[in-house]
């Protein structure tokens, strides 16, 4: 993996950036004219045009938004500024069962991604948090891509036991957009 893909892995603006994209193009709307704008680029991208450019824009974009905030108060209280504070929510359940029905119920209501906080393994190996977009729950814990205009596919799988301990490890912190 290059140092620049390991520079996105688990990276807050990076994969914070995706999710804003991916609710952008669902339909969801958001009051910041500066990632909308970034957002809309996306969408529209032409042949020719540089798409990696165009994905560090928005990156760049959301990073300015969210200022210094780098805990998951202060990501909440961003994406609830950008989508209205009762689209936001951080509940996903008090024990292990629990939270993977509930992240397989919001699967299946909204196929939408959420995001989570995990501790996980660096590239350079060091262990420390990440930030995930949860896709899929089903016996596997589906992650998306957190940078998906580059041509690496960042894309992991993993067993919903496992998944469900990093989570733990970091605290079963996360939201999604209701």
């Amino acid at each position: 993996m290059s140092s620049e893909a390991a520079a996105k892995t688990g990276q807050l603006g990076t994969t914070l950036a995706t999710w804003i994209y991916s609710l952008y193009a669902s339909g969801r709307v958001f009051d910041d004219a500066d990632i909308a704008a970034a957002c809309q680029a996306l969408s529209q991208v032409e042949e020719g045009e540089d798409v990696a450019l165009l994905g560090t824009r928005l990156v760049a974009a959301v990073e300015a938004g969210l200022g210094a905030a780098t805990g998951i108060d202060g990501v909440v209280e961003f994406v609830g500024r950008l989508f209205g504070k009762d689209h936001i929510t951080t509940e996903l359940g008090d024990d292990r069962e629990t939270r993977a029905q509930a992240a397989r119920s919001y699967q299946f209501r909204s196929n939408l991604p959420w995001m989570a906080r995990i501790i996980d393994r660096f590239p350079d190996g060091t262990v420390g948090p990440h930030w995930v977009m949860v896709e899929r729950v089903t016996d596997h814990v589906t992650c998306m891509d957190p940078y998906p205009w580059d041509d690496l596919d960042e894309e992991y799988h993993a067993p919903v036991v496992e998944f469900m301990v990093k989570w733990e490890l970091g605290g079963c912190r996360g939201f999604r957009f209701v």
